[in-house]
């Protein structure tokens, strides 16, 4: 409780400096002169956004041969975005996904390891594509430390990667570390991360979960040309390209409830390199924070789904296991 206490006070208190800096008088003209037609692409792209996270959920799950409906998943995703607008980082929608899906009767090793390696795996590809952004941005000025912190990160997240594949060091992990752990966390924990691990002989199914993550943020990407664009501004991709994913990589800090104040500074700081001014650059804040939500509101009609029965969740027919 203090701990959220204490997010919720940070995340007021970054948002009253970002309206502070960029001048609130000036943040309500530009909004006086936002464009609805591009809000509403915004927020198609919003929801485009969601179809493919749920696709690529589905893809994994399947990959344990864990087989829903596109349809049900989506509701399941809807109710944990909506639910994570509120919470701190990606923990609360990750839990609401797996929680939601276990209490309709699924397996839990299988379901957990689909959805952390879904998480896992675009964290990464969010830490490395922060990374190849500040190396293109060498020749611009960056907010200190911001180019060492997104380096180190995306270094951390290969190590880890690296380190969780190598037999050697899985071995140590199983014989030393494992034993600390209590015996009954030690064996749901063992069977998560073997059925995992199985994800290595599925090269087919890597292949498709990487393109639906290029795909992604390339809409992602295509979310912030039309918030721009929302706000009279027409910014060029090759500079989205470069700014944005450094963005994400700062939102994913959990230090403030459902990102606010945290992604207000970070468009405040990052879209200032390539020349887009605070009051602008809050608004398109603003603009997403809206959007977002409003795009996940259809979740909340599906609370319920967290808390039905087993044999309530419909399932497709078994296909064979991808390659």
């Amino acid at each position: 409780m203090m701990a959220k206490a204490i997010k919720f006070g940070i995340s007021l208190l970054l948002l009253a400096i970002v309206l502070a800096f960029a001048d609130l008088r000036l943040i309500w003209a530009v909004v006086r002169e936002v464009d609805a037609t591009w809000v509403t692409v915004a927020l198609g792209l919003a929801i485009v956004d969601r179809l493919i996270t749920n696709f690529r959920w589905q893809i994994l799950l399947a990959g344990r041969d864990v087989r829903l409906g596109f349809l049900r998943l989506f509701r399941v995703q809807l109710l944990a975005n909506f639910i994570g607008s509120f919470l701190p980082g990606f923990i609360g929608v990750d839990a609401v996904r797996v929680g939601t899906l276990c209490r309709a009767g699924q397996p839990m090793a299988p379901v957990m390891a689909a959805t952390l390696v879904d998480r896992f795996t675009l964290a990464m590809a969010t830490l490395l594509a922060g990374a190849a952004t500040v190396v293109f941005l060498a020749g611009r000025t960056l907010p200190a430390g911001a180019v060492e912190a997104v380096l180190v990160l995306a270094g951390l997240s290969v190590v880890m990667l690296l380190a969780a594949l190598h037999p050697g060091a899985r071995a140590v992990i199983r014989s030393r570390l494992l034993p600390l752990v209590p015996h009954r966390i030690r064996d749901p924990l063992l069977a998560v991360v073997q059925s995992a691990l199985e994800y290595r002989q599925q090269p087919v199914l890597a292949g498709n979960v990487a393109l639906l993550t290029v795909l992604l943020f390339a809409v992602r990407i295509g979310f912030a040309k039309a918030l721009g664009l929302a706000c009279g501004l027409d910014l060029a991709w090759i500079d989205l390209a470069l700014v944005i994913p450094v963005l994400w990589v700062v939102v994913m800090v959990p230090i403030t409830i459902g990102g606010f104040g945290l992604q207000d500074a970070g468009y405040v700081v990052l879209m200032a390199v390539i020349g887009v001014g605070a009051p602008v650059a809050a608004t398109m804040s603003l603009l997403e924070h809206v959007v977002s939500r409003v795009a996940s509101l259809p979740g909340a009609f599906f609370l319920g789904e967290a808390r039905r029965s087993e044999g309530r969740i419909q399932t497709v027919p078994a296909v064979e296991k991808p390659d």
